[in-house]
């Protein structure tokens, strides 16, 4: 090896290794690099943004991203010492008669009822509290061959969602619910859930799929500690944590390298960007919201197809669960359709409507 390039080597790893990403060995488990490691370019997960303050960036439904970043071990302690308790286990509301094979919840509107010799599949089911602030009690069930779940009954309305995981963490304000568990089947790690009109909606769920695509192990964690209403402190007996839930209809915009289609009709504001991580975007508002205002609908990972049926020009595609949103803009073409949205369910075309672009507008 040449002098100079000793010298080098020297140099880069004395360089201060406080910044650094997360990645995971499968043979030695979570390793922590340097960005400055000889090897950093060589493991760089794409998935993370070119800001460096970024650990990771984990896409989270499609209003939310969750940013993961280390904290020293003192930061981690004093969060453990917040009390944070808005589940009561202590209080039994007249509405709910539980027993060791059964439970009944009674509400105005109906009633909502559980045995285990109704369902086979069900196997023991306990009382988890009641929270008050949304008028509500959670009943703890187990299920065969499926991860425990936790379901929220309010006793107002009898509306009902299940949440993933054991034990139900709040974030002060009950703004989002992190649970955490791991089956061996399906399920390994962490479950985030937001409150939308007292009802427990998705944000993440892990899976193994998500742990390999990610290249982290989601399954070491167990319970957390939240410091406000969107971040937590979690550690894996190694290192420790934050876990930053953001809100991409309000920090989309940090992420835009270039923009490509810029449109409008009646109904709608739609973007097509281009990030700074290469991917593609799709944002819309819904009128009379204008681009002051936070999105009605933010899609990430979309893909671009060339298309030369009406003329030449581009499709892009964004997938939205069972919906698919394509924006065709074609270049040249004989007819006046130039710039057009599709959006199918499950394959059935149930809009097809004209855009006006407004980069080409005269």
């Amino acid at each position: 090896m040449k002098f100079a390039t000793i010298i080098l080597n020297i140099f880069l790893l004395s360089i201060s290794i406080k910044e650094y990403r997360i990645f995971n060995n499968f043979k030695d488990g979570l390793e922590i690099e340097s960005k400055y490691s000889l090897y950093y370019k060589q493991k760089l997960d794409s998935i993370i943004p070119n800001n460096k303050n970024f650990n990771l960036l984990i896409r989270g439904n499609k209003n939310y991203d969750i940013v993961l970043t280390t904290i020293k071990k003192e930061d981690y302690e004093n969060a453990r010492q917040i009390q944070n308790q808005l589940l009561d286990k202590t209080i039994i509301p007249s509405q709910v008669n539980i027993t060791e094979s059964c439970y009944t919840v009674k509400t105005p509107i109906k009633t909502i009822k559980a045995c285990l010799e109704d369902d086979e599949q069900l196997l023991s089911l306990s009382y988890s509290g009641f929270i008050k602030k949304i008028n509500s009690c959670v009943i703890y069930e187990n299920w065969f061959e499926s991860s425990t779940t936790n379901l929220l009954i309010n006793l107002e309305n009898g509306s009902t969602s299940y949440i993933t995981g054991d034990e139900l963490i709040f974030s002060p304000n009950l703004k989002f619910i992190y649970s955490y568990a791991n089956d061996g089947i399906d399920f390994a790690g962490i479950s985030l859930h937001q409150i939308i009109d007292k009802k427990a909606q998705p944000i993440l769920i892990t899976d193994y799929d998500i742990e390999e695509k990610y290249k982290f192990d989601f399954s070491s964690f167990g319970k957390v500690y939240w410091v406000s209403d969107s971040s937590f402190y979690a550690s894996n007996g190694k290192e420790y944590y934050k876990f930053k839930i953001q809100d991409k209809r309000i920090t989309y915009s940090n992420e835009l390298r270039e923009n490509i289609i810029n449109s409008e009709n009646n109904k709608f504001i739609i973007k097509v960007d281009r990030l700074k991580d290469g991917s593609i975007r799709y944002t819309s508002w819904n009128k009379p919201k204008t681009k002051i205002d936070a999105p009605s609908l933010v899609l990430y990972d979309g893909e671009i197809e060339q298309q030369t049926k009406y003329g030449s020009g581009f499709d892009y595609q964004f997938q939205n669960g069972e919906f698919l949103y394509v924006i065709e803009h074609i270049i040249e073409t004989t007819s006046a359709k130039r710039l057009m949205l599709r959006i199918y369910e499950n394959s059935n075309e149930i809009l097809y409507t004209s855009l006006t672009d407004l980069v080409n507008k005269k």
